[in-house]
């Protein structure tokens, strides 16, 4: 059969651009000691391995009996950031349950070795996740909850959703870190009943990994960034061989 020379060829359709590759996530370290010192250590492919124990050749050194020498490794596995315990005698804690082995890690969850805390957010820098954790007494981030009610000026007021705290309407000028927030908020929730060194103790580090030492160093961080005066405390008050009550 002829063929018609009117034939059409079929439409070249143009091929779309080839979409960039996705960066893959990069998770900051940013380590905030008591002594006002600051560091960073990025988790993320091709970094190194962070170490967290009481050993000097640690990336993190934690001075507490209560960590191992060699406590926790945090590296870059499997497409994510993942923490592996080290066969450490008390436990590495995650979002308050023990790790055996490894556990990947997610927006929002707090390690706790020894008396530190870990602390994982995220923002976005140019359109790739960047995971950002915070080590012991960290600063906290911007607030974009409401204000405060209204109150008088002594008293005190608590933000769970973003770990702030208020005293007269206004925020304190050093933020809590994790577990200087933790302590302050079952006070605060169980005011003004005593508190109990062992019932304060378990519930931030839990049964069996903590001595009075941890939780007087704590007590006076928080009265340190709290109290107008230590020698006459306004809100958190010692009661001798007991424990600690919020008079708020």
């Amino acid at each position: 059969m002829p063929t018609s020379s009117n034939t059409r060829s079929p439409p070249i359709r143009p091929v779309p651009p080839a979409e960039p590759p996705v960066q893959p996530p990069t998770w900051t370290l940013m380590v905030h000691e008591s002594s006002g010192t600051e560091c960073t250590f990025e988790v993320g492919p091709g970094q190194p391995t962070l170490t967290v124990g009481r050993d000097a050749d640690n990336t993190i050194r934690v001075d507490s009996p209560y960590v191992s020498r060699f406590h926790l490794r945090i590296e870059w596995h499997d497409g994510a950031a993942t923490l592996f315990d080290l066969g450490s005698r008390n436990g590495s804690l995650l979002n308050g349950e023990r790790v055996y082995g490894r556990a990947a890690l997610s927006e929002g969850d707090v390690i706790a070795v020894g008396d530190a805390t870990i602390r994982c957010r995220a923002s976005h820098v140019r359109d790739a996740p960047t995971r950002t954790l915070l080590f012991s007494r960290a600063l906290a981030a911007p607030s974009s909850a409401p204000p405060p009610p209204a109150s008088r000026d002594d008293a005190l007021y608590l933000e769970a959703g973003t770990h702030e705290v208020f005293v007269g309407g206004r925020p304190l000028a050093r933020p809590l870190s994790v577990q200087e927030f933790d302590l302050l908020r079952y006070l605060y929730q169980h005011r003004p009943r005593v508190c109990t060194r062992q019932e304060l103790g378990d519930t931030i580090w839990g049964r069996d990994m903590w001595d009075p030492n941890m939780l007087h160093r704590l007590v006076h961080r928080v009265k340190e960034k709290l109290e107008p005066s230590l020698v006459r405390p306004r809100y958190v008050q010692t009661v001798p061989r007991v424990g600690y009550r919020l008079a708020a």
